[in-house]
Parts: C-alpha cells; sequence; structure tokens
C-alpha cells in the first residue's frame, strides 16, 4: 500500500491486515485511513512522521484516531510487533532500537538462563 502524493511513504505488513505506515503525517494519514477503511488495522509511527505545524501534527493524529488508526511511536510498535520480549532475536531488535536499558534487562535476563 502506497501514498499516491508521496511515493517515499511505506507500508510494510506485519500480518495480510496489518500496517505500519511511516512518512509525512498527511501521506501517512491518508493511507492509513483508507487502510481501516478497507477493514485492514492501521498503525502509524508518530516519532517518524514530519508535518509542517503543530496543528497540522494534532489535527492529522485526531483525524486518524478518529478513523481507528494505533498512533503511536516507533519503538513500541516495534517491540509490539516482536510479541515475547524471550524470543532469540528480541535482544538485536531492542539493540536496533538503541534502548539501553532494556538491553541491559536482556543480558540480565539471558545471565539468569544459563
Amino acid at each position: 500500500m502506497t501514498c499516491s502524493c508521496c511515493p517515499e511513504t511505506r507500508a510494510s505488513s506485519l500480518c495480510e491486515r496489518s500496517k505500519f505506515l511511516e512518512s509525512i503525517t498527511v501521506c501517512a494519514a491518508l493511507t492509513a485511513i483508507s487502510a481501516t477503511a478497507a477493514d485492514h488495522d492501521a498503525y502509524v509511527a508518530a516519532d517518524t512522521s514530519g508535518t509542517f505545524s503543530q496543528a497540522e501534527r494534532e489535527a492529522g493524529r485526531l483525524r486518524m484516531r478518529q478513523a481507528g488508526v494505533v498512533v503511536s511511536d516507533y519503538a513500541t510498535l516495534m517491540v509490539e510487533a516482536l510479541a515475547d520480549n524471550a524470543a532469540p532475536e528480541s535482544g538485536a531488535v531492542y539493540a536496533a532500537l538503541d534502548m539501553p536499558f532494556a538491553v541491559l534487562v536482556g543480558q540480565i535476563s539471558a545471565a539468569y538462563q544459563v
């Protein structure tokens, strides 16, 4: 799924009915609202989205929430997609998200699993 006004808008499928979107708030809003209208679950990482004004940002987020779009931050969405902090790839996900505290918790957890 792409946004017609911005070819750089990316939608990546977590599963067939869920879309993660990142791009300019207007493009993310249009694409996410269209996705929910087509009976998909849509997630927008607000901290990866840019906009031209505070009013535009707030209006876009409000429109998305009213349409049933989940508006969150990138790290939270990626951790939720991970679904299991005990998964073997969880350490790499947290490291890629540059979350030192979470990496430390993972290291402590791994030490107790020995």
